[in-house]
């Protein structure tokens, strides 16, 4: 819906654009099917020396449980992550902290407390470690359990990677995030990371755009299908940090420039009708916040893809008022519903 100019006016002309507004149609989503444990019956584990599996149009590392090859595409995940190279918002410390008090309990004003980064890296959340508890192999099925562990904390998060064969080399992809009893704070981000070559170039979704979008600048975007370079995704800051998120994701396809190689993902919204997002940089997290400068980022090597459930809101904390409540992130399971397929 739109409201639009129907006459000149001193300040516009007609046909300007004043208001819209968008109402998601989809269909109530239905009751999650859970993860595709394997019966004992089934059950199978990798022969004695195998270490590839392959299920429709990929290859997987049954030493990792990642997929490894999609198609003719090289591809590394998908593995938990938890951190986000830290905002200036994030940063920051100048005003009331809302994660430590409620600010419609502090006449608006939180309490004095450190930044979200120093809670976030004082608890490991930028130093992750993960392992493999179990790579069990069905008829057409892959599971695979992680447990994923915060540096110099007893808090862990396990997730179940449920892969499944699909019609036509389409894979289906069902992951579950688990946190552990104890969390105390919130995360940057919850969702997953894939790694594809550097050949990739280009991006085209169906989601929000043209710009990115943050739970608490989400209603400046509209849905709609939009293209762009990956070079073009994220804003360029004098301080490197996080950018380029995309929210209400349906589908995502990444290619090469010559539109030979590529892989195209399809995304279902949650049982809360809660839809993931997206980011597609040529640098992590972790090397984003190592740079003190963008000169200072290394060569990029690879394209960085993130499947994101949630995440934390953006806040203007370095001039104004930390992130609200209703857009804060607080550990809590989600689920990731996926197909991925070749290009």
């Amino acid at each position: 819906m739109q409201a639009i100019l129907r006459d000149d006016e001193p300040w516009a002309e007609a046909g300007h654009v004043v208001a819209v507004q968008q109402f998601d149609l989809t269909p109530a989503p239905r009751p999650a099917v859970p993860a595709r444990w394997v019966d004992a019956d089934e059950e199978t584990y990798p022969a004695s020396g195998a270490t590839r599996l392959t299920l429709g149009d990929g290859e997987f590392d049954l030493a990792t449980g990642r997929l490894v090859r999609l198609g003719s595409l090289e591809v590394d995940g998908p593995r938990l992550e938890l951190w986000r190279a830290p905002t200036d918002n994030d940063r920051s410390d100048s005003s009331g902290s809302y994660e430590l008090a409620d600010p419609r309990l502090t006449f608006g004003k939180g309490v004095p407390g450190p930044s979200s980064e120093a809670r976030w890296r004082g608890a490991g959340l930028d130093r992750l470690t993960h392992r493999v508890r179990s790579v069990k192999v069905g008829s057409g099925s892959l599971t695979v359990v992680v447990r994923t562990s915060a540096a110099q904390s007893f808090d862990s998060v396990d997730t179940t990677y449920c892969w499944t064969e699909g019609a036509d080399g389409d894979l289906d992809l069902r992951v579950d995030i688990v946190p552990s009893a104890g969390w105390a704070i919130t995360w940057p981000r919850v969702g997953i990371r894939f790694d594809l070559p550097a050949s990739v170039t280009n991006a085209e979704w169906f989601g929000t755009g043209p710009f990115e979008s943050y739970p608490d600048s989400r209603r400046a975007a509209l849905v709609g299908r939009f293209s762009s370079l990956v070079d073009d995704l994220g804003a360029v800051y004098s301080m490197p940090q996080e950018t380029g998120h995309r929210s209400d994701l349906r589908e995502l396809e990444l290619g090469t420039f010559d539109g030979e190689d590529g892989i195209v993902i399809q995304a279902r919204p949650d049982t809360a009708g809660r839809r993931p997002g997206f980011t597609a940089s040529r640098h992590t997290p972790q090397e984003l916040d190592r740079a003190a400068h963008p000169h200072e980022l290394p060569a990029s090597e690879a394209v960085h893809l993130y499947i994101d459930a949630a995440q934390h809101g953006l806040g203007s904390r370095a001039c104004g008022l930390d992130v609200l409540p209703e857009h804060q992130l607080w550990p809590s399971a989600r689920t990731l519903e996926l197909t991925i397929r070749s290009r």
